[in-house]
């Protein structure tokens, strides 16, 4: 797998704009762990309990996750082959074309268990896309679960989508978020274009989060090659600083991580 890069570089000759993708029920049309569990778990209601725990704010995702790995078989290979079925959303493909064409960057931001990622992208000729996400290993259950990309201070998701956001502004990006669930509210809530489906767009909603909402990848393909092209993203970083400040809100506002909750995990 590509590791996207702490302090990720880019071409400073390009567009400064980063998309940021979802993998789980965005780039693949299932969330890959939800499809394992409803698979090889016998255990309907233990998983829907669980499930549940973290739609409700009670457990964070490296909860989540390790649970997950403890309850799947220890098989590396069975898992690794369960995944071929699985369908992809083969837009990516046009998404990575038309940001690359004009020097942007594609990073794939995943809180999910991560392991599949290389494997499903290989099928698209994709699997060199830097990819942000948990580190499992599948035959060891949650022993072998670590968290590369969390925040240092707060222990709630396993990869911190929003400082994954936040890294590509500092470094003079805009960024486009695309996503569908509920881990991707976080990074939602600080990018600066974001396209939402399902949860998230029902989320968006409710909290007046501006959005584009979107069915395939494809589309997201054709806003983004408009966008890059009438100045609804800037085309060079001469147009950063003033696209940014039109866009951004001043002083920055957190719903998430140690600004909002401290360094600890929230009760429960």
């Amino acid at each position: 797998m590509s590791r996207a890069s702490a302090e990720p570089g880019f071409d400073p000759l390009g567009a400064p704009v980063s998309v940021l993708i979802d993998f789980d029920g965005t780039i693949s049309q299932q969330d890959v762990g939800d499809a394992l569990l409803a698979r090889f778990v016998a255990d309907e209601a233990a998983v829907r309990a669980m499930d549940q725990r973290y739609v409700d704010g009670l457990a964070g995702s490296r909860e989540l996750i390790s649970w997950d790995m403890d309850v799947l078989p220890r098989d590396a290979a069975l898992l690794a082959e369960s995944i071929d079925e699985l369908a992809l959303d083969e837009g990516i493909v046009d998404i990575v074309a038309v940001v690359r064409a004009v020097g942007g960057a594609v990073e794939i931001v995943s809180d999910g268990i991560g392991f599949h990622i290389e494997r499903m992208l290989a099928r698209l000729g994709l699997a060199d896309l830097p990819v942000a996400t948990n580190a499992v290993e599948p035959g060891r259950g949650a022993a072998g679960v670590t968290f590369p990309y969390g925040h240092p201070a707060c222990h709630v998701c396993g990869t911190c989508k929003r400082e994954r956001v936040r890294g590509h502004q500092r470094a003079g990006r805009a960024v486009v978020f695309i996503g569908d669930g509920p881990s991707d509210r976080y990074a939602a809530f600080h990018a600066d274009v974001v396209f939402a489906k399902a949860s998230l767009a029902t989320w968006c909603a409710g909290e007046g989060i501006a959005f584009e909402p979107w069915g395939t990848l494809a589309e997201v393909a054709t806003w983004l090659e408009t966008a890059l092209a009438d100045g609804r993203l800037p085309p060079d970083a001469a147009a950063h600083q003033a696209w940014a400040a039109a866009t951004r809100p001043t002083p920055e506002r957190f719903m998430c991580g140690p600004e909002a909750w401290g360094e600890r995990a929230p009760a429960g």
